[in-house]
């Protein structure tokens, strides 16, 4: 979990004014399986599921609760004229101890880069990943294997309907003939 509390901190340091926590698990998913298609490791080392909303760190809650104690993060209601929108996590200091690479940052801001305000239309800025997710089954756990991230899945997949957050999305689990 350490390697999770690090990246967490150097994303809301990244970001000036913070993220929810579901763009927060988004960014986290995605620089991820970045950094998986590039060396087949990933950063934190965590399992994400699958979630209505978003692909989901397990152990996000967790490490939260823990910057939160340890009085690294903060957390700041996102106020708008129809009122309370939610909560924004905000960076106060760093965590003792940073244990991530250079390449490892470098992937995280090249993420963070490509969704400078709101995490929304990651189809268009990571759409194998972005499927990798969509053609997982709600609450599975998201698969990070060479054969499945390391290609565009929709090119490797028949494509059928499914209906998945009042969203359509065309996915099959046959692949094509090759």
């Amino acid at each position: 979990m350490e390697k999770l509390c690090h990246a967490i901190l150097w994303i809301l340091e990244k970001s000036p004014n913070g993220r929810s926590r579901l763009d927060l698990a988004k960014l986290l998913y995605f620089s991820d399986g970045v950094h998986f298609q590039k060396h087949a490791s990933m950063i934190t080392g965590g399992i994400y599921i699958h979630l209505e909303d978003s692909p989901y760190p397990v152990k996000l809650n967790e490490a939260l609760l823990f910057l939160r104690e340890k009085e690294v993060i903060d957390t700041a209601p996102v106020i708008s004229a129809k009122g309370v929108q939610g909560f924004s996590l905000r960076f106060v200091k760093p965590l003792e101890g940073l244990v991530l690479t250079r390449e490892e940052k470098r992937v995280m801001m090249k993420v963070v880069e490509a969704f400078r305000g709101r995490v929304f239309d990651e189809n268009r800025h990571y759409p194998n990943l972005y499927e990798n997710y969509v053609v997982t089954p709600l609450y599975e756990p998201i698969p990070f294997a060479i054969d499945r991230i390391n290609t565009k899945i929709h090119v490797l997949m028949k494509k059928s309907l499914l209906q998945l957050s009042g969203k359509m999305f065309r996915v099959l689990f046959e692949r094509s003939p090759e």
